[in-house]
């Protein structure tokens, strides 16, 4: 249920959940299709870390993303795996076969050249196939301690894999979902989150339909992003970190201090790939004004007080569905720099078509800190908004205000 709950799916064009009655062919590919180790992530499995698996988390208790869809493919529908990259190549680590006390070093991860014929097959085996679901991501080499990475781009033959697989999908109209198994936030080529910003906004990339995030998903993680992708299961992972675009867009996250940057760069908008709380639904939902019940007579808030904030959510999609409601607090005029909003709280509200919730926060003032130049946590008197909805982005939240004494 975890495993099925962390999924994020971030991109949709409506081609998912994927209709599987009929379908006589899935190609599920890429390095991490089958790789039952690094779905687990560090100081797991054989990550090196625990000597007392060496060959791993016993295989028979992990479900892979290939698993998934070959234990829930109907009968009559084939199930074919190409690997189509690798991600790196281990190479000795050039201080040395050992360390100074004689612990041998492990090998460093380089990443991989493109293999041509493992490209090919994964593309011949698109081509044949009604839907293409690529499996890609970082490995143990490239993730945890001690590995921290110049780069956030997709290591070895992958970019060119899931190009390749995008060609294929505007030539045969077929649907093409990227999976993203990783630990951090990737960047992402340009056929899947378009033109990466670029003087301009993005504008839509073409080829892929959709993307999905698990990070290091475990050991039933593949069967939870099967069940996503053929609707068996609704999707309502949510962000908690931010996408950027490129690494020279960090810092990227949500609650950076109040004007320190500029909305773009010379060459690069400021606007993330994906923002903290991101996630999309199979269906959609309707968030109406917020309102504050309690307001004192007096129209102020002592700082002793709690702020009960109310918003409705609708469902007007047609299938049943999760939202997770947001709640934002900002500080509308500091005394010492702060961040624009923080996250204060959120609620899970499970949803069936057409009906609506009266969603209720309580908010104590005295949670609504900002920290002075003595590291005090104060609340300041003045103006305060209360943000409520989808996620972390402005154009996602709906606002209402309350005043402090």
């Amino acid at each position: 249920e975890v495993a099925r709950e962390a999924v994020a799916l971030l991109k949709n064009d409506g081609s998912l959940p994927f209709n599987v009655a009929g379908a006589k062919r899935i190609a599920v590919v890429g390095p991490l299709a089958d790789d039952a180790q690094t779905q687990l992530g560090d100081w797991a499995g054989s990550s090196g870390q625990i000597n007392w698996m060496p060959d791993g988390h016993p295989r028979e208790m992990i479900t892979t993303v290939l698993d998934g869809f070959k234990q829930l493919a109907p009968e009559g529908c084939e199930v074919v795996y190409s690997r189509g990259a690798n991600i790196v190549d281990l190479v000795p680590d050039p201080e040395g076969e050992f360390y100074p006390d004689g612990q041998p070093r492990p090998k460093i991860g380089v990443s991989a050249k493109i293999d041509r014929a493992l490209l090919g097959e994964a593309v011949e085996n698109a081509r044949k196939s009604d839907l293409i679901v690529a499996v890609v991501g970082d490995v143990i080499q490239a993730i945890g301690e001690g590995c921290s990475t110049a780069t956030l781009e997709l290591l070895g033959g992958q970019n060119a894999l899931i190009d390749a697989l995008s060609n294929v999908a505007r030539e045969t109209g077929k649907p093409f979902v990227v999976v993203l198994v990783s630990s951090k936030p990737q960047v992402l080529p340009a056929s899947v989150i378009g033109t990466n910003g670029v003087i301009v906004d993005e504008t839509p990339a073409e080829g892929t339909s959709a993307l999905l995030w698990a990070p290091s998903p475990g050991m039933k993680g593949g069967q939870a992003i099967a069940e996503i992708i053929l609707g068996e299961t609704e999707p309502s992972g949510r962000l908690p970190i931010t996408f950027p675009r490129h690494a020279g867009q960090l810092p990227v996250y949500y609650n950076q201090i109040r004007g320190q940057h500029g909305n773009r760069y010379a060459d690069l908008t400021q606007n993330p790939a994906f923002a903290f709380g991101e996630g999309l639904s199979y269906t959609t939902f309707e968030y109406g004004d917020p309102i504050i019940t309690n307001v004192p007579e007096s129209g102020i808030f002592a700082e002793t007080d709690t702020v009960h904030a109310e918003i409705t959510l609708t469902n007007t999609g047609d299938r049943k569905g999760t939202e997770v409601v947001q709640l934002y607090i900002g500080d509308i005029v500091t005394s010492y720099s702060w961040t624009d909003r923080e996250l204060k709280a959120f609620q899970r509200v499970e949803l069936e078509p057409g009906k609506s919730k009266t969603v209720a926060f309580d908010i104590p003032v005295s949670d609504c800190t900002i920290v002075d130049s003595e590291a005090n946590r104060i609340v300041e008197p003045g103006e305060f908004e209360v943000l409520i909805g989808h996620s972390s982005r402005r154009e996602h939240l709906k606002r209402t205000t309350f005043t402090v004494a």
